[in-house]
């Protein structure tokens, strides 16, 4: 597909004269319908902007199936699509900064006065793209290990097999497991016939993909930071008038306070009804919850670097510079 051709037909109808009155905005999601973050976090922001705006800006949804995850950075930065719900991983072969700045510790507020947004909207500006909202886990909350048994005596996974990404290598590794890489599909058929001995996810899913059936046991604490993003193509953006870019800004913002609390809300929920399902939690030892929010930091940071080590470089040492790693 020539990505650029189209860009230039898709931004010159979205701009035309007869649909200035109703600007109608193509938007490109890394998921489905049923990953809970796209009707709760995404649709959400879309409605209140429509809403906001009268009915002048207007939206329409396309998925995975149109554009494979890994590859949707690229036709929405050069303007096929005009709008990307997203999380970093899935183009960190592209910009590692959405990725790598999960490593960083600190809640919404912190960020916020810090300038955690505005730094990485620099990177993403050189890729045609802007930062319109950065929609953070509280940290500590972002990803669990679900168990067919529970930890050793030392509180550790010594010698377990979890499935789980590259994203995950150092804190499996910290717990004494081997990472095994698996995709979704295949999960419970895996743990059900003992080929891994866990998995580690988000804190919010497991319930939906019924892994509760097969394994029993879920590790806790959860760890790490997690941050979902929507950006929109530059172009775009700055063909917006001043009051509309000023709602959507203040509608990205609006959306990030509500995610902060509502998905530690949803992760309640489900916890809640695993348990009922017949899960049981199993506690991590404290030498190993020391450690396992830094193991996974260091290893955002070290992958990053493999993608692109001045980019990352340079957010580290920011980081740093805001006692935020």
């Amino acid at each position: 597909m020539k990505f650029r051709s189209l860009a230039a037909l898709a931004i010159g109808l979205m701009l035309c004269p007869a649909a200035a009155s109703a600007l109608e905005l193509r938007v490109l999601s890394s998921w489905n319908e049923s990953y809970p973050p796209r009707p709760k976090l995404l649709e959400v922001f879309l409605k209140n902007v429509e809403t906001a705006s009268k009915g002048d800006i207007t939206f329409k949804i396309s998925g995975p199936e149109t554009v494979p995850p890994f590859e949707q950075l690229q036709p929405v930065s050069t303007g096929v699509f005009q709008l990307l719900f997203t999380h970093g991983a899935y183009h960190a072969g592209q910009t590692p900064v959405l990725f790598a700045v999960e490593a960083f510790n600190g809640d919404l507020k912190k960020w916020r006065e810090t300038g955690v947004r505005e730094e990485v909207d620099k990177y993403y500006q050189r890729m045609g793209l802007k930062l319109i909202a950065l929609a953070q886990a509280p940290e500590g909350t972002a990803y669990q290990i679900i168990l067919r048994q529970p930890v050793t005596p030392a509180g550790d996974l010594q010698g377990r097999k979890i499935r789980g990404t590259q994203t995950y290598g150092g804190a499996l590794a910290m717990l004494g497991a081997s990472p095994v890489v698996l995709p979704h599909g295949e999960i419970y058929t895996a743990l059900e016939k003992g080929v891994v001995d866990g998995a580690a996810f988000p804190l919010i899913g497991v319930l939906d993909y019924r892994w509760y059936e097969v394994a029993k046991y879920l590790l806790r604490p959860t760890f790490g930071n997690l941050a979902h993003s929507i950006l929109i193509n530059l172009n775009t953006w700055n063909r917006l008038t001043d009051q509309q870019k000023q709602l959507m800004l203040a509608e990205g913002r609006k959306i990030e306070d509500l995610w902060f609390t509502e998905w530690v809300r949803l992760g309640d929920e489900e916890h809640r009804e695993l348990l009922a399902r017949g899960s049981q939690v199993t506690q991590m030892g404290e030498a190993q919850r020391a450690k396992v929010n830094k193991a996974l930091a260091d290893t955002l940071f070290q992958l990053g670097s493999q993608y692109n080590a001045k980019d990352v470089g340079e957010l580290r040492e920011f980081g740093k510079s805001k006692g935020l790693y």
